[in-house]
């Protein structure tokens, strides 16, 4: 039994299809507050809610107005590769996406399915590490028991360390081939997307002035100056129906590679190594990249936030 962080859990199941519930595998409190959780659906896992100290949401489950596949925090790609050995030597597949609900410009969806058992640790009585496991699993295909191959497995990593001042939760991502080598990119959608809450975004999709703002480290405002830039940090902030201000902070840890910023004014953000460049992964090796997302309170300034990516940077070096 945990000490200082409260579990709750329920049974694995996989939704059937995209529209439906998702399967709640994990709510994680500390000192009587809610923090985070683990969350099945039809064709990813991802972390929600994400909740500030004060106890505001600032991601959102999935939008009713745009992109129904951003799920708060997910993990996945729209470019992703298998290869078949032959006399003739390596033959490349066709493309799966882990990105969208459904085929995209003919590449089948795949599945990323949490299995039965997460593990949590305490590290400390502010930090839990959670350790989830899970299958790239491919489309359906004719005479693969279980009707899905299995492409890859990922380890996922959640550190979670609440405090009176932010809430930090760092994702981190381990993917790894199973019996083909795997390439993944170069493509637009993923690897990390992030969906802030409603009530942060700075405008509807075709326009419409919203109550949130978004910066960067740089001190650039809204996505028209921060996309496609360099920056130590973005933050979407704002207030919620109530008139509290609460924000999402987002840095990259250097595996990464400081790539810069794809994110849009009506809430989206997306971290993506292989944009431009893929990334072949040949059995034995792995794809290993994290992120780190602070939900706060208040502005940026006022939650420090400048101050905690400096000691970010000494935390990771």
């Amino acid at each position: 039994p945990l000490k200082y962080f409260t579990l709750e859990t329920q049974r694995q199941s996989i939704p059937e299809r995209w529209e439906d519930e998702a399967t709640r595998l994990m709510k994680v409190s500390w000192k009587e507050r809610m923090i985070t959780g683990l969350n099945q659906a039809a064709f990813r896992s991802y972390v929600y809610p994400v909740m500030t100290p004060a106890g505001i949401p600032v991601t959102t489950e999935r939008s009713i107005r745009d992109h129904p596949w951003h799920q708060s925090v997910t993990i996945g790609t729209d470019q992703f590769y298998v290869y078949q050995s032959s006399p003739e030597g390596r033959v490349e597949e066709p493309a799966r996406n882990f990105y969208w609900d459904w085929p995209f410009q003919g590449r089948d969806a795949g599945r990323i399915i949490s299995q039965a058992e997460n593990e949590a640790t305490e590290l400390a009585d502010d930090h839990l590490q959670i350790t989830q496991r899970l299958n790239w699993e491919g489309p359906e295909e004719w005479g693969v028991p279980p009707h899905r191959r299995i492409m890859a497995t990922e380890t996922r990593t959640i550190d979670v360390r609440p405090s009176e001042t932010a809430n930090i939760i760092d994702v981190r991502s381990r993917v790894r081939p199973t019996d083909w080598d795997l390439r993944v990119g170069t493509c637009r959608h993923g690897y990390f997307t992030v969906r802030v809450a409603d009530h942060l975004r700075v405008s509807e999709p075709e326009g419409t002035k919203l109550t949130g703002t978004l910066v960067d480290s740089q001190g650039r405002v809204g996505a028209g100056e921060i996309c496609w830039q360099h920056a130590d940090w973005v933050d979407f902030y704002g207030p919620d129906a109530e008139g509290r201000i609460a924000g999402i902070a987002l840095f990259q840890f250097p595996s990464l590679g400081n790539v810069p910023w794809y994110l849009v004014d009506y809430g989206s953000i997306r971290i993506n190594p292989f944009r431009l460049d893929a990334r072949y992964v040949n059995r034995g090796d792995l794809i290993d990249v994290a992120i780190r997302v602070v939900a706060h309170d208040g502005t940026p300034e006022e939650a420090g936030i400048a101050e905690l990516y400096s000691c970010f940077e000494e935390e990771v070096g």
